[in-house]
C-alpha cells in the first residue's frame, strides 16, 4: 500500500471540484494507493519516476517513489489549463 501526498495546489484544486469530479477522483487515488501502475498512464519523457494520468478533462501528474511507498501528485488540473 502506498501513502499519496497531494501538493497544496493539488489539493486545493480537488477541495473545491463539484461532487462528481470530487467523487471520481478519489476513486482513482484510492486504486493508486493499491498500485501506481494499474490505471491507465503515460510515463513522462525524460524523467525518472514521474508519470500522467489522463481522466476525461482532467489530468494528473505524479512522482512514485518505490523505496518509500511513496506517491507524490504534483498536479490535478483541467487539460487545457494543465500544460501551462
Amino acid at each position: 500500500m502506498y501513502k499519496v501526498i497531494l501538493t497544496h495546489k493539488s489539493s486545493i484544486f480537488v477541495k473545491n471540484l463539484p461532487k462528481f469530479n470530487k467523487k471520481k477522483l478519489d476513486i482513482i487515488i484510492d486504486r493508486l494507493k493499491e498500485n501506481p501502475y494499474s490505471y491507465p498512464y503515460k510515463k513522462i519523457k525524460g524523467e525518472t519516476n514521474l508519470y500522467r494520468i489522463r481522466i476525461g478533462g482532467f489530468r494528473i501528474s505524479y512522482e512514485i517513489y518505490e523505496n518509500e511507498n511513496i506517491i507524490n501528485i504534483l498536479k490535478i488540473g483541467k487539460r487545457d489549463k494543465f500544460y501551462q
